[in-house]
């Protein structure tokens, strides 16, 4: 019974998250509105169910990179009172270098496909 309480205090904790999310950060907002425009997009550009969720997963992992990088900023303005300090800059330039390497990877693999659904 602890089990079951410890995972629904965990849902709660992930919820309350996600609400924070939604409510302050507009880059999460955009990349949730993507990962929702993906399965309806990929589907009328002709993507199979496979070539969909490919894409759904990469835009996916891309607002995981961004939820990251934003826990990575808070916690590090949080630890400097908002001093600025050059490795703080570097740490927080660096989560954000994740997420840009992230949108790439999602542009390159929608292109990949949807070439393949164009040339074939």
């Amino acid at each position: 019974m602890r089990e079951i309480l410890r995972l629904m205090q965990a849902l709660q904790y992930a919820l309350e998250g996600l609400v924070y999310l939604v409510k302050e950060q507009k880059n999460t907002r955009l990349l949730m509105v993507i990962m929702a425009l993906t399965l309806i997009i990929c589907p009328l550009l002709g993507f199979s169910g496979f070539q969909t969720a490919v894409v759904f997963l990469a835009v996916t992992i891309t607002a995981v990179a961004e939820i990251i990088n934003t826990a990575v900023e808070i916690t590090l303005d949080l630890i400097c009172n908002g001093k600025f300090h050059p490795r703080v800059k570097i740490a927080k330039d660096t989560a954000s270098c994740a997420v840009l390497f992230c949108v790439f990877a999602s542009v390159v693999v929608f292109l990949i496909i949807l070439a393949q659904n164009i040339f074939a």
